[in-house]
């Protein structure tokens, strides 16, 4: 990731405050200076803390003249990793508080764009498959302060109640449509983004096999690998798959990677790193406390620097046992 800037987006609760972090660790692993600023920072350079605007235009002034102050005075020596600054905090004002259309919304926030391209900007979206199963997950560790504080904000101004919108059920309206809208719009804005999905095609697929000359299964045959898969995660950079990596587990003493792979073209960039935090950050929440989890996996050959570098050691067996395996083929039709 070539990059002074990268941005954290998703709906709250998708990790965007945890994945930031991770890049920002990775990167100063790398011998890079970081700076990540989690969202409402009093000090943030780039973003306000309390959006007690009296109106949008206000606010519009307000927002990118403190973005062209930050894009002046940052350092050419630095990546800044940030999460909820060019679409969450912009979407809940234009959208959620002014009721503006997806278009008005699109427009306010390709001004930013532009403002923010001088320092190569990437977008992070992470794109959970289910709103409410993801809020659903974090209102124990939030509380009901948190709870009713955000449907209030949602429900209780203009886009709610334009739609007549009420309590949960309503709150989590607004994050489906808010979804829709940020996803719709970002191959418009001009800007580098990658998206962590869960929900690769077989087509997707097939085009990572064929990136790494892997021998290519019959469709039938990887559509039921995906879909039978206990977890699936795919990036995408600009709409088009590049990397994912499939997991087969118990939820309770194994997990097994099945496939890692990452497009050559984008070997080397953090993604296989990344994918792979984000996917044991998932196995550890699947996890009660003092349980230990058994993580398996075989690589290919001249990968093993690379799974090494993520704790893994090669199995020695007399203090791990060998791995071992067997092919089965299916006999030919008669």
């Amino acid at each position: 990731m070539h990059s002074h800037l990268i941005i954290v987006e998703g709906l709250p609760g998708s990790g965007k405050s945890t994945t930031a972090q991770m890049i920002a660790d990775e990167l100063r692993r790398k011998g890079k200076t970081v700076v990540c600023v989690d969202e409402g920072d009093a000090n943030h350079p780039a973003d306000y803390a309390d959006y007690d605007f009296p109106d949008f235009e206000a606010e519009r002034t307000a927002i990118y003249t403190k973005w062209r102050a930050f894009v002046d005075q940052a350092d050419a020596d630095t990546i800044y990793v940030f999460n909820c600054v060019l679409l969450q905090n912009p979407m809940c004002e234009t959208m959620m508080r002014f009721d503006m259309d997806a278009d008005a919304s699109q427009t306010y926030i390709a001004g930013m764009a532009d403002i923010i391209k001088p320092l190569n900007p990437i977008i992070v979206y992470i794109d959970e498959p289910d709103v409410r199963t993801t809020i659903d997950r974090v209102l124990d560790e939030r509380g009901d302060g948190w709870l009713n504080a955000v449907i209030d904000y949602h429900v209780g101004q203009a886009y709610g109640k334009h739609h007549n919108l009420q309590g949960y059920d309503g709150y989590i309206a607004c994050l489906k449509e808010r979804k829709r809208r940020e996803l719709a719009m970002l191959p418009f804005l001009g800007l580098d983004w990658y998206s962590v999905s869960q929900d690769m095609s077989v087509q997707e697929f097939a085009s990572l096999f064929t990136s790494v000359a892997w021998s290519l299964p019959a469709p039938e045959q990887m559509e039921s690998a995906l879909r039978h898969s206990t977890k699936s995660f795919v990036v995408r950079h600009n709409g088009n798959a590049v990397a994912t990596m499939n997991w087969l587990g118990d939820y309770g003493m194994h997990w097994f990677m099945k496939e890692c792979i990452v497009n050559p073209a984008y070997q080397g960039q953090l993604i296989g790193t990344l994918l792979y935090r984000f996917s044991k950050n998932f196995i550890i929440s699947t996890m009660r406390d003092t349980w230990k989890t058994c993580v398996d996996l075989r690589s290919a050959p001249g990968t093993e620097p690379f799974y090494s570098s993520l704790g893994f050691a090669v199995m020695s067996g007399p203090d791990t046992g060998y791995g071992m395996e067997t092919m089965l083929e299916h006999p030919p039709s008669q």
